[in-house]
């Protein structure tokens, strides 16, 4: 009898339950789509590093002889070491006008004892000793629409080498491959490219020497001694510092984005399980209200308080059932479509969905968990009342006069019951309005984030680098290199910059950066900090981005040990002038004058900052392409594209499903609260009609309570969301860009308008429920 007796509640309650059991699926799906996605990632990473053996250390140095590799492998917890010729060339595409750089990786041989080893995902790889043969990145030449036997030609060493592609490959080295100028993914102007090592040697003048190393360690080696060790040896032959896996760029990135992934896995589904065990609560305690006879009249019977305590809390377990399929199914389709999306940016030779058991069932069981303990309070009164004291009609709650009531005077009588009721019972009013906040919340800080952003990148790229094309020289040149520039046709005006790479230290901890030098009267390129003010570099010190500040440990006044990277490679001591809250990379400012000094060099530049007439930006890319001295040309246009796609994707994307999340909520929310007060008071309902209320009174009576719901649910949640918002920007990595939190009125009034227009269809659907209530039905009185 009570297996039908549920699945009769069951039935009259499905769009309540339904909406409750879309919570509780949003939540398992949002836990199983990001753990399962993360998962995902990592194994699939784990079997490529393990199949191409990804290297433990990594370093760059300006020349060395191959017997130097020797001595390396003899350093203790070394168990291999390869020696490469690496280096970035121009590059020309048939068919292409844009300047284009690629990183030339050498290839040694027998292909099987490789480190960081390529796999190939059409074509075939390099013939040993081929010297017009290359394998290209699969992102570059998808970027280009290359196909194997393709032609490229390339400068290297000031000569001019036409390539024949003969493959595309992927490395452990480059699943996130970002172009060295901007730190940006940018397939469509940098690309890897492997060639044959004595063919690339003889090429770029390495024969008998390398560049580049990769070294994989020995089992319980300790990473910091080896790279220590590895940097005192290479330092004579200009070693620019030795990272560890840790620290490269490409597998640093690749983890920062599946520990958000993970963080992802914690927020989301805590939001929606919280407000589904609300409304879980809400409705068992308001169905035991409507049941209290049907009660009695069981254990009158018979029945025992544990069996009826187990119905209802079947019924919760029904709708969490429905909600853990839901969610599970969502769970999975949501875990490939985000592999899908990361596919783009990660290139593996295989990206699986790998679905493990545990996920799915702390999803489900959290869940049930969640909704259940919002069930136990409702079930507990629902089963303590004696029979007799259930057979009669509950006893009505005793009021007592307000100071509002001398207010509610001059209100007419359906407005006056609604706000008497919302008064009298101010804990579900509150607890109804923080779940809206939450929905509202939720939506704002999907817009507070692609708000900033693009805020954030107008200023980067509109105010700060106002130039329209940056050029790099091959190495720092005498200021006339400037002055030449600026007679280019089609340059408007042009200025200079240095930048030094340097390895700083601060006791056990360094970083390798660059060091611009400003001029003090430079109007293309504007420091300027992210409360948009002017910056003024000081006259003698070292100005740093404030996240490498902290993460040497430093702050102003302190010094730091500077190892220039180049040239005669100096040392000195520098005192750290200020640290700067600037938006891009990490970097340190000097002023001109005194890197100078510190360089002990006249003034020079390695980079220009053109401003060039529109009309003649192509030209000029052109003619500054054919220069010898000159090394790239990047338009910070592009630049900002490039920012945009890698961050601003993710967050449209984000923006739009938290909008459709917090609809979800404000449906939840609206629905099976009105529903239920439809269910309480449709007999209260009926007697107003019979007195003459017309029906938009008794909509007011009924949605009332509702709409002051919804009202104060927007009104904290605004500002809530753009807390929420600020928080969701400082999960992005503060090495790629620092972004303050902005959000526009337009933002704030179209998420609202998500949440309010949600509970008006929710509460119009009730409406229409109410208006075709059976007045006859309703008031006959209880047997």
């Amino acid at each position: 009898m009570l297996r039908r007796k549920l699945a009769r509640d069951l039935w009259r309650l499905r769009g309540q339950g339904f909406t409750i059991a879309l919570l509780v699926g949003c939540g398992i799906a949002s836990f199983v789509t990001a753990v399962t996605a993360s998962s995902s990632l990592e194994a699939s990473l784990a079997d490529f590093y393990a199949d191409a053996r990804f290297a433990d250390v990594f370093v760059h140095l300006e020349r060395a002889p191959l017997p130097v590799l020797d001595r390396l492998r003899d350093l203790p917890g070394v168990a291999a070491v390869e020696g490469r010729v690496v280096g970035d060339f121009r590059m020309q595409i048939d068919g292409g006008s844009e300047p284009v750089v690629a990183r030339f990786v050498s290839l040694r041989w027998p292909a099987e004892t490789q480190l960081d080893a390529t796999r190939i995902i059409d074509g075939r790889q390099v013939q040993p000793g081929s010297a017009d043969e290359v394998v290209v990145s699969v992102s570059f030449a998808e970027a280009w629409g290359l196909k194997p036997g393709a032609t490229i030609t390339t400068v290297i060493d000031g000569r001019r080498a036409r390539l024949r592609m003969v493959g595309t490959a992927v490395s452990p080295e480059f699943v996130y491959s970002l172009a060295p100028r901007t730190g940006l993914p940018d397939p469509r102007h940098f690309g890897v490219v492997w060639m044959d090592g004595d063919a690339l040697a003889k090429a770029d003048g390495m024969v008998g020497a390398f560049d580049d190393a990769v070294i994989q360690l020995g089992a319980g080696a300790d990473e910091r001694e080896a790279i220590d060790r590895v940097d005192a040896l290479l330092e004579p032959y200009g070693g620019l510092g030795a990272v560890g896996r840790g620290d490269q760029s490409s597998h640093r990135l690749v983890t920062q984005k599946v520990q958000q992934l993970s963080r992802m896995a914690v927020a989301l589904p805590l939001v929606f399980l919280g407000v589904a065990a609300f409304l879980l609560n809400v409705l068992l305690s308001r169905i035991v209200g409507t049941q209290r006879e049907q009660i009695a009249t069981l254990k009158a019977l018979g029945y025992r308080t544990r069996e009826l305590a187990w119905h209802y809390l079947e019924l919760a377990g029904a709708i969490c059932a429905v909600g853990a399929v839901l969610g599970v199914a969502l769970g999975l389709l949501g875990a490939d479509g985000l592999l899908v999306a990361y596919a783009r940016y990660f290139r593996l030779p295989a990206l699986v969905l790998r679905l493990d058991a545990w996920p799915v069932a702390v999803g489900v069981l959290v869940a049930c968990a969640a909704a259940l303990a919002g069930t136990l309070r409702a079930v507990g009164r629902a089963v303590s009342v004696p029979p007799a004291e259930a057979m009669r009609p509950e006893a009505p709650p005793t009021y007592r006069a307000s100071p509002l009531d001398r207010v509610y005077r001059f209100l007419a009588p359906a407005t006056r019951m609604v706000l008497r009721d919302a008064t009298r019972r101010p804990l579900r009013l509150l607890l109804s309005a923080w779940s809206i906040a939450l929905a509202t919340a939720i939506v704002v800080a999907g817009s507070a984030a692609v708000d900033s952003l693009t805020e954030a990148l107008g200023v980067i790229f509109e105010v700060s680098r106002r130039e329209d094309v940056t050029v790099t020289l091959d190495r720092a040149r005498p200021w006339r290199a400037v002055s030449d520039l600026a007679h280019v046709p089609g340059v408007v005006a042009a200025e200079g910059e240095r930048v030094v790479p340097v390895r700083l230290r601060a006791g056990p901890r360094s970083r390798t950066t660059a060091i611009l030098g400003l001029l003090p009267d430079m109007d293309m390129h504007r420091l300027l900090d992210t409360r948009m003010r002017t910056l003024a570099v000081a006259s003698s010190g070292l100005s740093l981005s404030r996240p490498l500040g902290e993460w040497l440990g430093v702050d102003a006044g302190d010094e730091l040990e500077v190892d220039v990277l180049e040239a005669d490679r100096p040392k000195a001591r520098v005192r750290v002038a200020a640290l700067i809250d600037d938006f891009l990379g990490l970097s340190g400012y000097m002023d001109a004058a005194a890197l100078e000094r510190l360089l002990g060099e006249t003034a020079a530049a390695n980079q220009v900052l053109l401003e060039v007439d529109r009309r003649d930006l192509d030209d000029v890319a052109h003619r500054l392409d054919d220069m010898p001295a000159v090394a790239g040309v990047s338009r910070p246009a592009l630049d900002r594209g490039l920012v945009y796609a890698e961050v601003a994707d993710s967050f449209v994307m984000l923006e739009v499903i938290l909008a459709l999340f917090a609809a979800i909520i404000a449906v939840g929310v609206v629905y099976n609260n009105a529903r239920i007060a439809l269910e309480l008071r449709s007999r209260d309902l009926a007697t107003l009609r019979i007195l003459g209320f017309r029906r938009t009174e008794l909509a007011v009576v009924l949605l009332g309570e509702q709409a002051i719901q919804v009202v104060l649910g927007v009104a904290f949640g605004l500002p809530l969301g753009r807390w929420m918002g600020a928080a969701t920007l400082s999960a992005i990595d503060r090495e790629l860009i620092r972004i303050p939190p902005s959000l526009s009125p337009a933002s704030q009034v179209a998420a609202a308008c998500v949440v309010v227009l949600a509970a008006m269809l929710s509460a119009l659907r009730v409406r229409r429920q109410s208006d075709r209530l059976d007045l006859v039905a309703v008031l006959k009185a209880r047997d």
